[in-house]
């Protein structure tokens, strides 16, 4: 009798986004995964509510995206975000690993805005360097205030979801694009991951996270600019700015092309300042260690900014397509339109894979 390989469905991957929810639920195996749900969709502002009542109109809106959308079971894996994150990177002596953990708590009691017995603290080894004559080790410190993390679980469970687990974003990220990669040859990559609110810049050696941070410029901040360029309401530039960046590349003799080019040309030359100091403090940290590859996504990116980028850091961009892991890909001209969104919650749904 021949044993038939059942497709396992894997948990619900939950991107929070500033005003915006993307899910993602896969079912399969490795080199066999198909898209069992997906959507994407506004959560309610109401910024002038209290935190009870934003979360509660937010944990129904979830919920209804959960039923609309017919996602099968309630495990979710979530991640949190950047503004829920404190992220530091420190130097340690070579240690051995339960000692490094003993060292790094002492570390976030030393620079944790709040205090470290309210933490949950973790930390990513991201490997040896050496400072002056001194070989060390350079660790990635990350903390979430007790009081948030669990404000970000009760979220989840007040629109009927059963947390799994609690991810950092740029650990789904690297998850997502080891499943696309197709190229055996070791891959130190920087991958930038475009949002509402942030960037995030993170460089990984096969899979392993060498280097984070996240920078203060997203979507809603060129939004802002264009804006305020072109005197329109902040709706407006953000309709405006969309059409641009849906287009496969920035034409010069369109006149609303060139007005968006010049709005936000100011806060991109500043982004992308930044992301280049991030790579010089990579190459000073780890010589030796180039970067050969530049993968771009999130749902702010397109492909015109991600050539632009690659030019400024002398890397071929390369935008991710999340959809390449799938033996089969969805029809919907809205998901196709713009894969790099679904990044962050198919890494998130793959966590399941890993149990």
């Amino acid at each position: 009798m021949i044993a038939l390989r059942r497709n396992t469905l894997l948990p619900i991957g939950l991107e929070l986004s500033g005003d915006s929810a993307t899910l993602v639920q896969l079912t399969g195996r490795p080199g066999k995964y198909e898209i069992h749900s997906m959507c994407h969709g506004p959560l309610p502002s109401t910024e002038s509510a209290s935190p009870e009542v934003r979360d509660r109109e937010r944990a129904a809106a979830l919920r209804a995206m959960v039923a609309d959308h017919r996602f099968r079971g309630r495990q979710v894996v979530s991640c949190l975000g950047s503004q829920e994150l404190f992220v530091q990177n420190v130097r340690l002596p070579q240690l051995p690993p339960n000692e490094v953990e003993k060292v790094v708590q002492w570390e976030a009691e030393e620079r944790l805005p709040y205090p470290a017995r309210e933490a949950e603290i973790r930390h990513f080894v991201a490997g040896r360097i050496r400072q002056d004559s001194n070989v060390r080790q350079e660790v990635i410190l990350l903390a979430c205030h007790h009081g948030t993390l669990q404000r970000h679980i009760g979220l989840l469970e007040h629109a009927g979801l059963n947390p799994l687990s609690i991810d950092i974003e740029p650990i789904a990220l690297l998850r997502c694009l080891q499943a696309t990669g197709t190229d055996q040859t070791p891959q130190r990559v920087a991958c930038l991951n475009f949002s509402e609110r942030s960037t995030t810049v993170v460089f990984a050696e096969d899979g392993q996270m060498l280097f984070l941070k996240y920078i203060a410029t997203g979507g809603e901040h060129l939004d802002q600019a264009v804006a305020r360029h072109l005197n329109l309401s902040l709706a407006e530039a953000s309709r405006m700015r969309a059409r641009v960046t849906a287009a496969p590349e920035l034409d010069p003799a369109n006149e609303v092309h060139r007005s968006v080019a010049d709005a936000i040309r100011g806060p991109l030359e500043t982004l992308s300042s930044e992301i280049e100091l991030c790579f010089r403090y990579f190459k000073v940290t780890f010589r030796g260690h180039d970067l050969n590859r530049l993968a771009v996504t999130g749902p702010e990116s397109c492909s015109w900014l991600a050539a632009w980028l690659g030019e400024r850091l002398g890397l071929k961009a390369e935008l991710v397509n999340p959809f390449s892991v799938l033996s089969r890909w969805p029809t919907s001209p809205a998901a196709l339109e713009h894969p790099w969104q679904w990044t962050t919650a198919f890494g998130l749904s793959l966590r399941g894979s890993q149990n």
